[in-house]
């Protein structure tokens, strides 16, 4: 029963590195508790996230029992480690394009610490990222706290944010996009050399996602009564295209608001502590390998076609902006910024400018983000054009929520010209 126990977690769960054991640990804990005599007597290591939960690297969950020099009672920590896929070649190679080991450990070692710094000096100062212990470049691993053991879990990604949800999702994402701006105008550079985002102009290593899975749009349109072959050419035609249009929505504008995007930011990439009632107390935003100096397009977007409740999405997004911007607007007061501040009217314009991003993270990222169809869920099935990958790209539009959100935002998006190849 064991064993089978053993083999189900090797299937549903991506393994643990092979490097993270006693010895590895051992010293970074007695850095960390300033212990040179300080022992590990027990460890346990398991997955942290599930297969379908996270398509770019591998979480493990580290329970360490110690002892200090100075003490007979054992004591417990809990870790996160955050590693890349380095015993799949294809996956690595591809992520290693993205720059994305590289993006991340800077952020978790030099920015975020920055970025919370200068939250702390605003007039309602909150917690937004998770405490780095550790960045380890050789092994491509950070290690941080575990926030389940102050009670935060993942939301559930096929239910989506409820407006309580949203709203919380945006006051941080406001807070950290207006302390982002303000840390690059104090230290100019640093912040606009992060440009590797998930589309960008020094690979197209994903290409092959979003082609396809304009195909797999395509064909659904055509065999739905209600969309039909209309939009079904329609987008075969932004295939060929889309890359390119998405590309540009990335693409930092001198004469706009720039910031550095989260660049993945939905319902999975933020932890959740809720009261008794299962209300939302606080959220905690991770998972930092895709960050990029863009628009807040890129974000807004990303997370409105992915992540809200389709009501939300559909009926109060214009509200929402609102929101965003005031929480944006009085962050970026409250720590003196004397760059450019977007009125609302003229980030509005911003994001429509870039509203091309909604229709490719809708029919791409969304199709992805909510995929109830975790057996092959993983990078190379996204990727590879075998059966076995055709399969799994086709059973994602088996999804209802994702067939009928496009039903409404189609033809949503075909009456604002966004549907239409011009150049």
């Amino acid at each position: 029963m064991v064993e089978q126990g053993k083999e189900q977690e090797t299937k549903d769960f991506h393994p643990a590195p092979v490097w993270l054991d006693a010895s590895y640990l051992e010293p970074l804990l007695r850095d960390l508790k300033k212990d040179p005599g300080l022992r590990i007597t027990g460890l346990e290591i398991k997955p942290a996230t599930a297969k379908g939960d996270n398509y770019a690297s591998v979480m493990t969950r580290v329970k360490v029992l110690f002892l200090r020099s100075s003490s007979k009672t054992p004591e417990i920590e809990f870790y996160i480690v955050k590693t890349t896929y380095e015993n799949d070649p294809f996956a690595s190679g591809i992520f290693s394009k993205y720059q994305v080991s590289t993006t991340e450990m800077l952020m978790y070692e030099k920015v975020l610490p920055q970025l919370s710094a200068l939250i702390g000096e605003t007039r309602q100062p909150e917690k937004l990222f998770a405490t780095t212990l550790h960045v380890d470049y050789e092994h491509e691993a950070i290690i941080f706290e575990d926030l389940a053991v102050s009670k935060h879990v993942l939301a559930d990604r096929l239910i989506g944010f409820d407006l309580e949800h949203t709203r919380l999702g945006l006051r941080k994402l406001a807070k950290m996009h207006a302390a982002a701006a303000v840390l690059n105008e104090r230290k100019p550079g640093i912040l606009t050399k992060f440009d590797h985002g998930l589309l960008n102009r020094h690979t197209k290593g994903f290409a092959h996602i979003f082609e396809n899975l304009c195909d797999v749009a395509a064909d659904f349109a055509a065999t739905c009564p209600e969309l039909g072959d209309y939009y079904a050419r329609k987008l075969r035609e932004v295939r060929k295209r889309v890359m390119e249009y998405s590309t540009r929505v990335y693409d930092p504008q001198p004469e706009e608001f720039n910031t550095l995007m989260h660049g993945d930011y939905w319902v999975n990439n933020v932890m959740m502590r809720y009261g008794e009632r299962k209300e939302p107390l606080d959220m905690i935003l991770i998972d930092f390998q895709f960050c990029s100096w863009s628009s807040p397009a890129v974000d807004l977007h990303y997370f409105f076609n992915t992540s809200v409740q389709s009501t939300i999405q559909f009926e109060q997004q214009e509200e929402l902006i609102q929101y965003y911007h005031t929480v944006l607007v009085e962050t970026l007061e409250d720590l003196k910024f004397v760059g450019y501040t977007p009125t609302l009217r003229q980030l509005v314009l911003q994001l429509e400018k870039g509203r091309f991003f909604a229709v490719s993270v809708s029919l791409v990222c969304q199709a992805i983000l909510i995929n109830d169809q975790t057996k092959d869920a993983d990078f190379n099935a996204l990727m590879k054009d075998d059966e076995r990958g055709r399969n799994f790209r086709k059973g994602m539009y088996a999804n209802k929520r994702l067939q009928e959100n496009l039903k409404h935002m189609l033809p949503r998006f075909d009456r604002s010209g966004l549907l239409d190849v011009t150049d």
